[in-house]
């Protein structure tokens, strides 16, 4: 009985370290690779049912965003699973049933004490993984609620909207969203809008093809600038993106490493009037994700206030809202930059917004 046992357990592990190898074509490093297969090896197999990402992180000494990228990536090739766990305000009882965003709904009912409660993609649903059961059949043992509420309040948990945040997520999994007519809540984000300021007249000295190509350029560095900053582009829009992060600070300093990099691009032409100008807007509130031509989107008052906030912005400065400065605390560490505030009326808006520009200062070259 003991070597049936062993045999198992042996074709297991060797199942799980093949599918981990997989992880090579995506760039995940030896070291990581096999630091993620001892950890869906090991033993206790309460490690492996509704886990918190943090957890998984300090077993894998990666950060939380790139464990969740190598989670993705394992999801993608069937080797996790991916939970959209929803906890109840009322008695806090966590309901296990989504298994994948198209799951959730806009009202959640707890199955346990039966209390309504909007689905609340910040506080209430948290993401969690679990090993396939294709690759490792666990025991009834794995179902441990005391050991997860113990991990949940040493790590924090992982909500929700994070996930939706992350870029690899939205590139591996583009229809992964919620359904038609239904929402989730989103009680903080960080909205940032970019344009290219004369792109008509770009098109027209350039040609169409060598503008085009000069887009797509400051978009790939745009979108890793996103990605570096723990956000994700959730669109295009023309010579423009929306971009979405889960802190104001995180938005801020990617607006700042936008215009940044935007300098040493334009450094290529000769002349002020071949150069690139970016115009960057950012804003901060509550929304809702929403499910838009089958892709994951926000909408609502801050989208809109974010987009209106872009439209001040003159080129190589970054425009954001009191609403943000007052929540990120980057902004006291920013230094070489000057600050400019203006109260405005915005389209759509019955009071003024207070509103900051922020620009390089001329006598020092920006970090």
């Amino acid at each position: 009985m003991l070597n049936l046992f062993n045999s198992s357990k042996n074709k297991t592990n060797q199942a799980i370290s093949q599918a981990v190898k997989s992880l090579s074509r995506y760039g995940v490093s030896t070291i990581d690779q096999d630091n993620f297969i001892d950890f869906l090896q090991g033993q206790d197999s309460r490690f492996l049912y509704h886990t918190n990402p943090r957890l998984i992180a300090e077993h894998l000494k990666l950060s939380e965003r790139e464990t969740l990228k190598l989670l993705v990536m394992a999801l993608k090739e069937g080797i996790v699973m991916l939970n959209w766990d929803i906890q109840c305000p009322k008695c806090q009882g966590i309901d296990f049933a989504a298994t994948q965003l198209g799951e959730l709904r806009t009202w959640h009912v707890c199955p346990v004490c039966h209390h309504k409660h909007e689905s609340d993609a910040d506080q209430q649903v948290r993401v969690t993984f679990s090993i396939d059961e294709r690759l490792r059949s666990l025991p009834q043992e794995a179902n441990d609620p005391v050991f997860r509420a113990h991990n949940d309040a040493k790590y924090g948990v992982v909500s929700g909207h994070r996930l939706l945040t992350l870029q690899m997520f939205r590139e591996l999994f583009p229809r992964e969203t919620i359904p038609p007519n239904e929402s989730l809540l989103i009680r903080q984000v960080t909205i940032l809008f970019t344009d290219l300021a004369g792109s008509t007249a770009l098109y027209s000295q350039k040609g169409d093809s060598q503008a085009y190509s000069l887009v797509r350029q400051h978009f790939d560095f745009l979108f890793e600038i996103v990605d570096q900053h723990n956000g994700a582009v959730i669109k295009t829009i023309g010579d423009a993106i929306m971009a979405t992060f889960t802190s104001p600070d995180d938005g801020l300093k990617a607006a700042i490493a936008m215009q940044s990099k935007m300098q040493d691009f334009n450094r290529r032409f000769e002349s002020a009037e071949q150069q690139l100008i970016l115009k960057v807007g950012v804003h901060a509130g509550a929304c809702i994700s929403v499910n838009l031509n089958d892709r994951s989107d926000y909408f609502g008052t801050t989208v809109n206030t974010a987009a209106r906030v872009q439209g001040l912005s003159e080129g190589n400065d970054i425009v954001f809202t009191a609403s943000l400065r007052n929540q990120a605390q980057a902004i006291e560490a920013i230094k070489d930059y000057i600050c400019e505030e203006s109260s405005v009326f915005l389209k759509g808006l019955s009071e003024p917004v207070s509103v900051f520009r922020m620009r390089a200062n001329q006598t020092t070259k920006p970090k």
